[in-house]
């Protein structure tokens, strides 16, 4: 339990400090920018008949990256030299792992490298908030 707080802490930390950084901090040639989830969505949907899952926007930050996904379904996959960090932002759904699957819904925090989700019947897709590290 004290590494789940650990972890979520760590994740939420580093995404709140792109956002909040003082101009004094950022680069010149990096302007800080602002936006809002929602938008996000608005602006790249996962249509009907289309791929079952989509990077909506991503940043590269040193050796990591951030990203914002919506998926209805990602088949069980590995990153052989990345540790996935994920935030379930919205939705409910299945996370599928070594032969195991459990619930996962908004507020949870994992930590994986081999992983696949689907979202629950009936479920809006999931919104997954990606810190994706080198190992």
């Amino acid at each position: 339990m004290h590494r789940r707080t650990f972890v979520g802490g760590g994740m939420l930390t580093a995404l709140g400090a792109i956002a909040t950084a003082p101009a004094s901090t950022a680069l010149a040639e990096e302007p800080i920018t602002f936006t809002n989830l929602d938008r996000l969505l608005e602006e790249k949907p996962l249509l009907p008949g289309g791929p079952s899952a989509d990077v909506v926007a991503s940043q590269h930050v040193s050796a990591s990256d951030l990203q914002v996904v919506v998926a209805r379904k990602i088949d069980l996959h590995i990153h052989e030299d990345t540790t996935h960090r994920i935030y379930v932002a919205r939705g409910r759904g299945v996370f599928r792992f070594a032969g195991r699957s459990r619930r996962i819904k908004v507020g949870d925090i994992l930590t994986v490298v081999i992983h696949g989700f689907e979202t629950a019947h009936g479920s809006e897709p999931l919104v997954l908030l990606v810190a994706e590290t080198p190992d």
